[in-house]
């Protein structure tokens, strides 16, 4: 069980695989690394010009990017130019704007060195490995002996750790079939507090049983639910006890009152005020600009003094009705993709990172995860190497 946990990994690491890699591997990986420990510091935006350096310089030494990944990311550059040029000319704030630019460009940037490192999945998953490892020991530490009731580890805050757990949750139920170690992930997301996290993380669980389990490990499954439940009742039970004002909501509606009350309460009220906000400054149609959601934001939303919570509403707000579906279109398309590769190479891999987009596109229902750049440069990846992988296998048959 010990070796299957993944607690020996020194001995599970390769030393001439890693004497393979180039500048642009190693680049890749401390910036992966290093990414989530300056997260809270504030000192993101520095790794990520780091990256965007990183990848002029592979642009400019060693690569050609395929047609087809120039065409699929043709609209996605569109449309967040749209809304920058949006913003600029709204607000008249171009070096604000630019912020969003720089956050979007690197989830390009960061699939492109994968897809073009020596990197390995089997790599790519030691290093999340250990910073998951690393990560909960520094919550349990902040929870023990800095009175934190919802730590975070180096995370800005709790429900980014949860969100990030979702793909090592979903590679270590599907690719690995490491069920301890997933449900010890689980009861750690649940100690984190977000109820997003959880609830993506059942998601995940519900899809693997849906997809690979038989007849007699769906009925094991249904009398082990009981005990994540309960699990996650124990360890969320604040955050439960919260929610028996849900029936405030309607008062709060008529009393624009978003302030206090349950997370679910005033996100609600929020996203009614923020559609409001946005319905009288003439935006519904083509938006507010880039940024216009996010809290630093000099043009912020006048209805609100926190972000949406809400990653729909947060792309309604900025790009409109017309970003919107292009978004909606978009999710739809990466996981069909993933789904339809997942049958195709009969991959576990596919299916788990399928499994853990759905999680997460639920989850974008309560949570701020479109702009995660910890969770977004390591799941990008992640999909990049895979999908190299195959490509080569491809080639050598």
């Amino acid at each position: 069980m010990i070796d299957k946990l993944h607690f020996s990994l020194p001995k599970n690491i390769r030393l001439k695989e890693v004497l393979q890699w180039d500048f642009f591997s190693v680049l890749l990986v401390v910036l992966l690394f290093f990414r989530i420990l300056v997260d809270r510091s504030g000192l993101g935006a520095v790794v990520g010009l780091a990256l965007l350096g990183g990848f002029f310089l592979l642009l400019l030494f060693k690569l050609s990017i395929p047609k087809y990944l120039l065409f699929y990311t043709g609209f996605f550059f569109l449309l967040i130019g749209y809304a920058f040029l949006n913003a600029v000319y709204l607000h008249n704030q171009p070096f604000f704007s630019i912020r969003g630019v720089v956050r979007y460009f690197s989830y390009f940037a960061v699939f492109i060195l994968a897809y073009y490192s020596k990197v390995s999945f089997r790599q790519i998953f030691i290093l999340y490995t250990l910073v998951v490892l690393l990560e909960s020991v520094l919550a349990v530490f902040q929870f023990l002996f800095m009175g934190m009731e919802r730590p975070s580890g180096t995370f800005i805050n709790s429900n980014h750790f949860s969100y990030f757990l979702v793909p090592y949750f979903a590679i270590l139920l599907v690719v690995y079939r490491y069920y301890f170690a997933a449900f010890l992930i689980f009861l750690l997301s649940s100690f984190l507090g977000g109820m997003g996290g959880v609830i993506s993380l059942l998601l995940v669980l519900f899809l693997f049983m849906l997809r690979y389990a038989r007849r007699w490990q769906k009925i094991f499954a249904i009398l082990i639910f009981p005990f994540f439940l309960a699990g996650a009742a124990f360890l969320m039970q604040n955050r439960i006890k919260e929610l028996t004002d849900v029936t405030s909501i309607s008062e709060r509606l008529a009393e624009n009152q978003a302030g206090g009350g349950s997370s679910l309460v005033w996100r609600i009220v929020t996203w009614k005020l923020m559609y409001d906000e946005l319905v009288a400054k003439d935006g519904l149609y083509t938006g507010m600009g880039l940024e216009f959601a996010s809290l630093a934001s000099p043009y912020f939303l006048e209805s609100s003094i926190r972000e949406p919570h809400n990653d729909y509403i947060r792309i309604l707000l900025e790009f409109g009705i017309f970003g919107l579906i292009m978004f909606l279109f978009a999710l739809y398309y990466a996981l069909s993709r993933m789904r339809r590769a997942s049958i195709i190479h009969h991959s576990k891999t596919y299916f788990a990172i399928y499994a853990a987009l759905a999680a997460i596109f639920l989850g974008m229902i309560v949570g701020n995860i479109v702009v995660l750049n910890t969770l977004w440069w390591l799941l990008l990846a992640i999909i990049a190497i895979k999908h190299k992988e195959e490509k080569l296998k491809k080639t050598d048959v």
